[in-house]
């Protein structure tokens, strides 16, 4: 089908009226209608342009931005369409431009700009029209307009083919110009012209044989460039306009290229200098340095001398440029850097000679940014390779040496580059290299930075010690892997290793040596032997066997330093002895092998020793020199003192040396070096003291009488044997006070002990090293020993004992030994447990002394009852009293991690001691011995006492279960008395001594089963369910764990023998009184239940038992607990209910503790229940019937609250159940009237409104203190439901917010709504009940009752199950008298229920459907306050009945129907719109048979609509009109549409409207053109719409209808009087309109 062409939809006037408005004030507009007009110019370029072309003659007044915009929409369609463009437009465009170009107006910029570029875009087809008319701008003498001149420079770039051959002539017209020109912005457009010219001339030359012209030549230019150099150089470049500077230095970069050679060497001279002198003006040094570059570029490819001659000139200016700091923030900053770099290359080709002279001078300068500089170019050069260097690398490496001594760090991180790329290069193999690259190892040496650096104190520049160390790191790894270094760095490298200011950069030094190492040593085991006699620095074997061993000790330290220098090692082994070669090639490769499988901190550091140790040990067997191994002891020794910074592995290498006196039989030997040992030792080092004692019990393995004798030498010497005095006490001093210097002593003379020999040992522990150990731990003062209070002192003096303790348990020979000092230890032991402080935990004092007395009490003999009592007492008071860390206020949070170990490892030696002591005694009276000792912290006042206490009693308890035999054992007769101790503990605030104490009573309870002949771990299945049941402790809500204690008091009278129940409770009725609340009444539980179950037991105990209970009432403390023993005792006294009713309904709101459990008492009996819930809920119901009549009531509105409360805590009881399923319906319908009643209250409390005294009453009693009577009202209908078997109806409640819907006064009804759906789903039971307890209701005159009785049966009829109940014509009936409800919110409710008819019960829709459709049909035409949501509900019922008619039932009201919905199409409301939408999709339905032909009708006057709320800006709208479209679309009679709606309009697709309406209008003038009438007209009407999304999109809609119009379409006036309505929208006041208007017009209509 053709459609009809641009012309006959008024195109001009379009095209006008698109011109007209394109300067919108909205920049979106403005874009859109350039837009449009661009696409329009790309399909008809001629007349676009001639519509814009004829728009601009015409408003020759037009405003400059107006006159811009179009100019810039010519000149994008002119570039993408030039080819198409006829040569006479073009003429009449390039005229126009040409003169818009010239216009006078100096400001309109921009507007001349525009008419610029669109020449340049004219130019790349059109050359000779547009020169003409450029040229015509451009006579001799008269200085052309600025935008002439621009024009002409950028058409040259942008047509260089076509341009470049006319310049000369250009040129020479121009030229004569330049000394008249005296404006700096007229000189800086000549001068940009000059270089763009200049530009593509060196274009043009490069693809001369590419030319349509004969090509030219660069003399052809040479002439004109000079004459406009002259000036340009000579005058204009003095000006003092930054912009002109720079332009004039852009265009001279490309013109020096250009000058003739002739006048070559004469200016560049003049040219150098002045362009050199820039740099120091205002001026941006990128473009200086790219004009220079490209001066010494020209200059070399004429091979001038120039250059060179001005060497002295260049290097100062290019080398200050260098020193110029990188801006990252400025792009030209680094290009300038760059472009600097390439001078000095072209300048080393120049004179290498000055270039390297003037930098080695440089490199001396005071200036750190001048240093910096210098060695920047100098890496550059040097990293070049030119040959011409090669003389100069012995120069170059000797004049590095000065930038060696640099402090800088910025200095040292570029000279460590500069040296990087020597290396690279073979500078570092000539004299000095070796210099080079110690500097390189002494920036390893960097210690790293303490803690990170905050980020406001970091400098983006700065260079930290860290970064430099690894760098230069990193240039080492490199400088290894290159075989020219091979010899540079090996053996030189050795030199570093041994001397401890290295120690930081071993681990570079080692990996590179064995890198070089492993590659010599591939080659054959002779390239690695060092050569002592021609290097002598190099150290010997033996200090390199100790060095490496050292350091391996702590391999992950200094960058895995260790690992390196085992791995060197290796390498070595030829160097280090010939006879370890093979040993070590097995074992070094295992130990690295080792710590490649472990990480720093999970590397097990005593094993790791004790492996280096092994290795040691076998290295010295494999030996078997006795003058190697001494020589390595001594050169051990002297080692030690460099590591004085080093603790840790100085500790290590005194335990080596240890190892290898072992291995010496030289007796001179031994004590010299055991006195050097002696003497190098920094005694206030713990580590260090630690290594040292060990390395001296190593020694004593082999030579135990040489090393006492040694150690009692020097504790003979007159520094340690002195006596203190009030005027010398701790002055005198040996490399540490005197205490300091004792304790290293006592530590040595333990580890003696321990690793002495078994056979030795004993003769020599109390003679030889204890008199020495307490002697050196007492000080005398005057002649008197005094216990000495140093912290150092005691813990060796522990530490010493416990060795001892071990040593002696250890021996074989203990059974013949009699520890005749060991009462006098374990005292002193004690004697240091209680002086420690009870406050807080600091030191290791407590549990080293611990750990010591639990090595102690192992020997012989055992300690009596009293001693050990006493023992115990002293450990538990001591371990147990000080505070957890987070109650210690004093605690450092930097040593948290310390304190909490200490405080675990502590407990650990109390645990480990109590063991040791049950396992001396293991029955039950030895764990009755421990029992009794922690009886009273069983039960203290402090949480982390009593834990402490239950914890290590749970742990003796396991102990016992494991180690005890059944073998002749009695019975377990304190069962009774542990179990009932436990018991309170269950219900403990703490969670933790709830778990333990409930796995204490399962140990008991299986201890008793092993009692009882059963095997260890063999499962019981009631002891299991208390396991079962422990995780439920977490809950801390009172009735789980009271309901764990009653499980619990069950398991234990089942299991516990009867002789153990008389001890058992009353170790219960102990635990009345206890301190804490929820232990109390856990006792009162199981107590209780023990009782109903075994109370004969008691039954020769009555009267013990009753007095027993009395007098421990009078200390029971705790009202819950006294209340649970008197409702044990008297809950069968309650009989008379009337009294006790309202003497209980008149105590004070809200009920104490005593009153509640009453209440909840009566509860517990079914019919009592019943009948008490009955009297309550009647005085509820009088209450509320008759509110607000003249004479009142006889119960008042107090007594009402507390019915509440009453019933709340009668159903609160579990056992209420059965009378809560009898009087489930009054009970419901009761509570949710009261509920109704308390938000009507609220409601009106809020709105102000008049209430009666009554009413006031009830509200002050909501506002009293700790009374709500809505919250507990609430919770009394949730424990109903509860109790009814309901739950679920709870939980509905709860999942979907119904219960806080119910709480606001103005979503009651939801709330209400909500229930009734929640009750049809989980209560169908009692709904019939409920239904006909609440009909009566409706007719009340109280409001809001019948308002919250429509909500509850408006959704009990969307439930099928009101059908199977046969309730549903009791509930329609209801409703539909309640139309007639003078409450608007009762008639919006009844609306809803009776549209919920269709969905709960369909059926009975035709038997209702006339009063239904009557109904809802009637309400849309209702004027009330609830309006909108009457109508609103109308029309959902509405749908929900029309979904359940026929078409016969519909037919006669068809119209009615159809004529209510429409006026609601273009409602103001999205909600209104959408339900009218949706219910005229509903129709559809009925479009079929006889109804056909009218519904086709409604839906073609309606189909606009449709269409154009698709894209409506309510997305419930737009999803609406979607799915009625493809409901109505095969009524349309129409394939093709129905097909579109139904793959276009998917309910999740994203609609693209704009294609989505094109493709339609196509169709839709295809198939219904006698319809095009009504569609243009009914979419003009939406143009003055009030929702502006509706306007833009019938205008989209108008649009598209006209551009697919048949060609046979005759009706003009129509087509035209769209045409104009579409145009008169581009002055909407709408933004968006606006758009859609300008986009519409812009749509293609040609063929």
């Amino acid at each position: 089908m053709e459609v009809c062409k641009l012309e006959s939809c008024k195109a001009e006037a379009s095209l006008v009226a698109l011109t007209d408005a394109a300067f919108d004030k909205d920049e979106e507009v403005r874009r859109q209608i350039s837009q449009s007009l661009y696409e329009l110019g790309c399909h008809n370029p001629e007349q676009v342009l001639s519509s814009c072309f004829d728009f601009l003659l015409k408003h020759s007044q037009l405003v400059q931005g107006h006159r811009t915009v179009i100019l810039q929409c010519m000149e994008r369609i002119v570039r993408d369409t030039i080819g198409q463009l006829g040569p006479q437009l073009a003429k009449k465009i390039v005229n126009l431009a040409s003169e818009e170009m010239i216009k006078s107006n100096e400001s309109a910029l921009g507007w001349k700009e525009a008419a610029s570029n669109l020449l340049v875009a004219l130019g790349s087809r059109f050359t000779d029209e547009i020169l003409e008319e450029i040229l015509q701008k451009l006579q001799p003498g008269i200085l052309p307009q600025f935008f002439v001149v621009q024009t002409l420079a950028n058409l040259s770039v942008a047509n260089v083919q076509g341009i470049v051959p006319y310049l000369t002539t250009t040129l020479q017209t121009m030229l004569p110009m330049l000394p008249l020109i005296k404006q700096d912005n007229m000189r800086w457009v000549f001068t940009s012209a000059l270089g763009l010219f200049s530009k593509s001339i060196l274009e043009y030359l490069e693809t001369a044989d590419k030319a349509s012209k004969p090509a030219l030549t660069k003399e052809a230019f040479g002439p004109e460039i000079y004459a406009a150099y002259k000036i340009l150089f000579g005058s204009w470049l003095r000006n003092k306009d930054a912009k002109l500077r720079t332009a004039i230095v852009v265009a001279l970069s490309y013109m020096v290229h250009l000058l003739p050679a002739e006048h070559m060497e004469e200016e560049l001279p003049r040219f150098t200098a002045g362009v050199l002198a820039l740099y120091k003006k205002r001026c941006e040094a990128f473009h200086v340095t790219v004009c220079l570059r490209n001066i010494l570029e020209t200059a070399v490819e004429a091979t001038s001398h120039v250059p060179e001659l001005q060497m002295d000139n260049l290097l100062p200016q290019l080398h200050h440029q260098i020193c110029v700091p990188v801006d990252c923030r400025d792009e030209l900053s680094g290009k300038n850097h760059r472009e600097v770099l390439r001078c000095f290359t072209i300048l080393s080709h120049v004179s290498i000679d000055g270039l390297v002279k003037f930098l080695l001078q440089k490199l001396a300068s005071n200036s750190e940014k001048a240093r910096i500089g210098t060695l920047t170019v100098l890496n550059h050069v040097v990293g070049s390779g030119f040959k011409a260097l090669e003389p100069k690398k012995g120069l170059i490496v000797s004049g590095m040496k000065q930038s060696l001594q640099d402090s800088d760090n910025k200095v040292k991180k570029m000279t460590a580059q500069v040296i990087s790329t020597m290396g690279e290069h073979g500078y570092l193999q000539l004299e000095g290299g070796a210099t080079l690259v110690d500097f390189l190892i002494q920036q390893c040496t960097l210690a790293p930075e303490e803690g990170p650096v905050p980020p406001q104190a970091q400098d983006p520049d700065e260079v930290r010690d860290e970064d430099l160390r690894e760098l230069c790191e990193g240039i080492m790894s490199f400088l290894v892997t290159l075989d020219k270094m091979e010899d540079v760095l090996w053996p030189f490298l050795m030199e570093f290793v041994t001397p401890t200011q290295h120690t930081n950069a071993l681990a570079t030094v080692c990996r590179s040596l064995e890198h070089i190492g492993a590659r010599k040593r591939r080659q054959g085991p002779q390239y690695v032997l060092l050569n002592y006699n021609e290097r002598l620095g190099l150290p010997k074997p033996h200090t390199l066997l100790a060095r490496l061993l050292a350091v391996s000790a702590m391999p992950y330290a200094g960058q895995g330093r260790g690992l390196a220098a085992l791995a060197l090692l290796q390498v070595l082994s030829p160097n280090i002895h010939l006879d370890v070669v093979k040993l070590w090639d097995e074992e070094l490769p295992q130990l690295i092998q080792f710590l490649a499988e472990n990480k720093q901190d999970t590397l097990p550091q005593k094993l790791w020793e004790d492996k280096l140790f092994f290795f040691l040990s076998r290295t010295l067997e494999t030996i078997t020199d006795e003058k190697w191994t001494w020589q390595l002891s001594e050169e051990m020794t002297r080692h030690i003192h460099g590591y004085h910074s080093f603790p840790k592995e100085k500790a290590f290498l005194y335990k080596c040396v240890g190892i290898v006196l072992g291995q010496t039989n030289n007796k001179d030997i031994i004590n010299n070096e055991l006195q050097e040992m002696l003497l190098s030792i920094q005694h206030n080092e713990a580590l260090e003291r630690e290594g040292l004692a060990t390395g001296i019990g190593f020694c004593a393995m082999t030579h135990l009488d040489d090393t006492l004798a040694k150690l009692d030498d020097f504790v003979k010497m007159d520094i340690v044997k002195k006596t203190a005095s009030f005027f010398n006490i701790l002055r005198e001093k040996l490399d540490g006070d005197m205490e300091r210097v004792k304790s290293t002593l006592i530590l040595c003379y333990g580890y003696v002990a321990l690793y002495a020999p078994e056979s030795l040992i004993l003769q020599r522990i109390e003679v030889h090293i204890l008199d020495h150990i307490i002697s050196l731990s007492n000080t005398k003062v005057l002649g008197i020993k005094v216990e000495t209070k140093d912290l150092m002192i005691k813990l060796t003096l522990i530490k010493a004992v416990t060795l001892i303790a071990k040593a002696v348990y250890a021996n074989k020979g203990k059974h013949l030994f009699k520890f005749n000092r060991r009462e006098e230890v374990l005292s002193c032991m004690q004697d240091l447990i209680a002086g420690e402080s009870k406050a807080h935990l600091k030191t290791r004092v407590r549990q080293s002394a611990i750990n010591a007395c639990m090595h102690l009490i192992k020997l012989d003999p055992r300690l009596n009852e009293m001693e050990a009592a006493d023992l115990i007492r002293t450990c538990l008071e001591a371990t147990f009293s000080f505070p957890p860390l987070d109650s210690d206020k004093r605690k450092d949070n930097r040593k948290l991690k310390e304190r909490e170990l200490l405080h675990t490892e502590t407990i650990a030696a109390l645990h480990e001691l109590l063991k040791e002591f049950l396992s001396q005694d293991l029955t039950s009276e030895g764990l009755e011995f421990l029992s009794k000792q922690m009886q009273d912290w069983l039960t203290s006042s402090k949480d982390h006492e009593r834990e402490r206490a239950v914890d290590a009693t749970l742990v003796l308890l396991n102990f016992y279960r494991e180690k005890f035999k059944t073998v002749n054992v009695s019975t377990f007769h304190n069962l009774g008395m542990l179990v009932g101790r436990f018991v309170p503990r269950c219900a403990d605030p703490v969670l933790a001594i709830r778990y333990m104490a409930m796995d204490s009573l399962c140990t008991l309870l299986y201890i008793q089963v092993r009692y009882e002949g059963c095997f260890l771990n063999q499962p019981d299945n009631l002891v299991d369910h208390l396991r079962n049941i422990k995780e439920q402790l977490q809950n801390p809500d009172s009735h789980v764990l009271f309901q764990i204690c009653y499980d619990i008091a069950k398991v234990i009278s089942s299991k516990l023998p009867r002789s153990q129940l008389h001890p058992l409770l009353f170790t219960l009725f102990e635990g009345l009184s206890d301190y804490h609340a929820t232990c109390a009444s856990a006792t009162s539980v199981v107590l209780n239940t023990l009782v109903r179950k075994h109370g004969d037991v008691l039954k020769d105990h009555i009267p013990e038992t009753l007095n027993h209970l009395q007098s421990r009432m009078q200390s029971i403390a705790l009202e819950q607990v006294r209340f649970s023993v008197i409702h044990f005792i008297s809950i069968l006294t309650s009989q008379c209910l009337p009294g006790v009713l309202s003497y209980l309904l008149f105590r004070p709101l809200p009920y104490d503790k005593y009153t509640s459990a009453v209440w909840q008492s009566l509860a517990r009996e079914v019919k009592l229940a019943a009948t008490t819930m009955d009297y309550l809920l009647s005085k509820i119901n009088d209450y509320l019937s008759h509110e607000d009549r003249k004479k009142p009531p006889t119960t008042g509105t107090s007594e009402t609250v507390a019915v509440i409360y009453a019933l709340n805590e009668m159903i609160s009881n579990p056992e209420s159940v059965d009378a809560v399923m009898d009087l489930y319906p009054k009970l419901f319908g009761t509570l949710l009237l009261y509920l109704s009643f308390i938000a009507s209250e609220k409601m009106s409390e809020i709105q102000g409104k008049g209430t009666s005294k009554k009413k006031k009453m009830s509200l002050q009693l909501q506002n009293a203190p700790n009374l709500n009577i809505w919250d507990s009202s609430l919770e009394t209908l949730k424990l109903m439901l509860m109790r009814g078997k309901t739950e679920e109806v709870l939980g509905a409640m709860e999942d979907e917010g119904g219960w806080e819907l119910m709480k606001s006064s103005e979503d009651h009804q939801r709330g209400v709504a909500l229930l009734a759906k929640a009750a049809t789903r989980h209560g169908a039971m009692y709904l019939v009940d409920t239904v006909h307890f609440l009909v009566p209701i409706l007719n009340n005159m109280h409001e809001h009752q019948r308002v919250a009785v429509a909500a509850f049966f408006s959704e009990l009829l969307s439930s099928p199950v009101v059908q199977d109940l046969k309730v549903t014509e009791t509930l329609v009936g209801s409703l539909l008298r309640s139309l007639d409800d003078v409450s608007p919110t009762v008639h919006w409710l009844s609306l809803r229920g009776l549209g919920n008819l269709a969905v709960g019960a369909p059926e009975k829709i035709p038997r209702y459907a006339d009063k239904l459709l009557a109904a809802m049909v009637g309400s849309m035409d209702e004027k009330t306050e609830l309006n909108d949501l009457i109508v609103l509900e109308a029309m959902a019922g509405l749908s929900k009945v029309l979904a359940q008619l026929d078409e016969a039932s519909l037919r006669p009201i068809l119209a009615t129907v159809t004529g209510a919905v429409q006026p609601f199409f273009e409602s103001e409301s999205e909600k209104l719109r959408a339900a009218a939408f949706g219910v005229f999709g509903n129709l559809a339905r009925f479009g079929a048979g006889s109804s056909e032909a009218a519904f086709l009708e409604h839906v073609h006057s309606s189909l606009v609509s449709l269409l154009l709320h698709l894209n409506d800006s309510s997305p419930e709208v737009s999803r609406t009109c979607k799915a009625v479209l493809q409901l109505v679309g095969p009524h349309l009679c129409s394939d093709n549409l129905g097909a579109i709606f139904r793959t276009e309009l998917l309910e999740q697709a994203n609609l693209r409207y704009w294609e989505f309406i094109g493709q339609l209008t196509k169709l839709i003038v295809s198939d219904f053109p006698d319809k095009i009438s009504l569609y243009l007209a009914n979419s003009m009407s939406f143009f003055k719409s009030m929702l502006p999304e509706i306007r833009g999109n019938a205008v989209i809609l108008a649009g598209f209808l006209l551009q697919n119009l048949p060609k046979e379409y005759v009706d003009a006036s129509t087509d035209e009087n769209v045409c104009v309505a579409i145009i008169m929208m581009l002055h909407d006041v709408s933004p968006c309109v606006r758009i859609k208007a300008a986009k519409v017009l812009g749509l293609c209509r040609g063929p």
